[in-house]
């Protein structure tokens, strides 16, 4: 995550840096013009300066009502979600003293849940659903910013436009329709500035790629429902059975590997198994220049995209087809697997096949979004099972620091479980290391 959004650090002394964002709050809005902050607090403040909105006079504004909150909820999206955002933050929000929000895409506020006494604090400031929480109703505030630049924000103290939000932070994260692209809404967590901590950006991320990735599953079960009763009106010939060329390991902690068919184990260089991944994840294939966007950004060159290319059918043979590139058939993905088995309800089965994180190192965007994606699908599928559910998630690289999975499967296994002891070792380990 860039550190531009990310608002303290694991050593941050709270108390200090709160008093001096209240310094540089003051002098900004005594000069007119933001300085000494983070640029996308600039930008925000910028925003609202431009505007001609001032701190002294702005409030945030209930747009809904009763009703109209009744026919909003009914009409967004992330309704069908809401158990998905709960099962990855609600427990956070007890033991860390935080609240769960979720709004649309407008900025109203819709759900907001979690623990009682910071809920009757958020209530003071106005922050309760009905309420639009945009920045030109609420000010520079997670919710509204990551709206304002649809991305991933956490805001902490006097960084908040308005003052009675200064003894607040909050993290929120953009949420997107997976198959169209579109802003949907937003899902936050907030709480009183001694409890921020710079995980809770990371969490609210992951939290919305786990609900895009439960609005891919039902658009994707629904698609099949609709191909299936094609089908049953119009039966096809049934296609030639591609020869097996071998399989693609990417979810590993390791090297990812091509197990050539018959022949043995190649292993993939950074950059190739980047390529292979994206081309897995896009199965229509991609141009050279949608790849060189993917693998290196808009300033990359197409020609070093094609000899990346040549250079694989060089070493592993007809691997990929071209014009566009995509994997020839025949080629096994454990990626692919693992989400068909998702999308197929085949949950468990999709947890047994789970090595371990895509590409763990790999900063691609495309790969580090749907490394969270399947990260997060799994987990849910532990979290819902029993203790070898659970166990089996924590004993990948993904969940060795995973606090609420410890701390479920602590709830779900017997007294006499052997794995009782190395649970609560690793529990204690994480908490320390979340305190450090």
């Amino acid at each position: 995550m860039n550190d531009d959004f990310v608002a303290v650090g694991p050593a941050t002394d709270l108390r200090s840096h709160a008093t001096e964002l209240r310094r540089r709050w003051e002098t900004c809005f005594g000069l007119g013009r933001p300085r000494g902050v983070r640029s996308v607090i600039a930008d925000s403040w910028t925003r609202m300066l431009g505007e001609g909105i001032e701190p002294d006079r702005l409030e945030p504004t209930r747009v809904l009502d009763e009703d109209g909150l009744a026919a909003a909820r009914e009409a967004c999206p992330l309704g069908t979600v809401l158990d998905d955002l709960r099962g990855c933050l609600g427990g956070l929000t007890e033991d860390a003293e935080h609240i769960l929000v979720v709004g649309d895409a407008a900025g109203r506020l819709l759900w907001i849940e979690g623990h009682e006494r910071v809920l009757d604090q958020a209530r003071t400031i106005d922050f309760v659903p009905g309420m639009s929480w945009v920045e030109s109703s609420a000010g520079t505030n997670a919710i509204g910013t990551a709206l304002a630049i649809d991305h991933a924000v956490q805001i902490f103290s006097a960084e908040h436009f308005l003052t009675e939000q200064h003894p607040w932070w909050c993290s929120a994260a953009p949420i997107h329709d997976p198959m169209t692209g579109e802003l949907v809404g937003v899902v936050d967590l907030s709480g009183p500035q001694r409890t921020a901590h710079p995980h809770s950006l990371w969490l609210v991320t992951a939290a919305a790629a786990m609900a895009e990735q439960s609005l891919r599953h039902r658009a994707e079960v629904a698609a099949a429902r609709r191909a299936a009763t094609d089908d049953r009106r119009s039966r096809s010939h049934p296609a030639a059975i591609p020869r097996d060329r071998g399989q693609l390991q990417l979810l590993t902690s390791h090297d990812p590997v091509f197990e050539v068919a018959g022949s043995g184990r190649c292993r993939l260089s950074p950059r190739h198994a980047e390529a292979l991944a994206l081309l897995a994840l896009h199965p229509a294939g991609l141009t050279a220049e949608q790849l060189t966007v993917h693998l290196y950004g808009d300033d990359g060159n197409p020609v070093t995209t094609r000899a990346l290319l040549s250079r694989l059918r060089e070493s592993l043979g007809d691997l990929v087809d071209a014009r566009p590139y995509r994997l020839a058939e025949g080629v096994t993905v454990d990626l692919q697997l693992v989400r068909r088995l998702l999308v197929a309800g085949e949950g468990r089965r999709a947890l047994a096949m789970y090595p371990g994180p895509l590409l763990e190192t790999s900063e691609v965007p495309a790969i580090r979004a749907a490394r969270e994606e399947i990260d997060l699908a799994v987990r849910d599928v532990a979290m819902h099972g029993g203790p070898d559910e659970l166990w089996c998630w924590l004993d990948t690289s993904s969940g060795q620091e995973d606090l609420a999975a410890v701390e479920r499967f602590l709830r779900c296994a017997s007294e006499d479980d052997p794995r009782r002891p190395l649970a609560r070792s690793r529990k204690t380990a994480i908490q320390e290391a979340w305190h450090d």
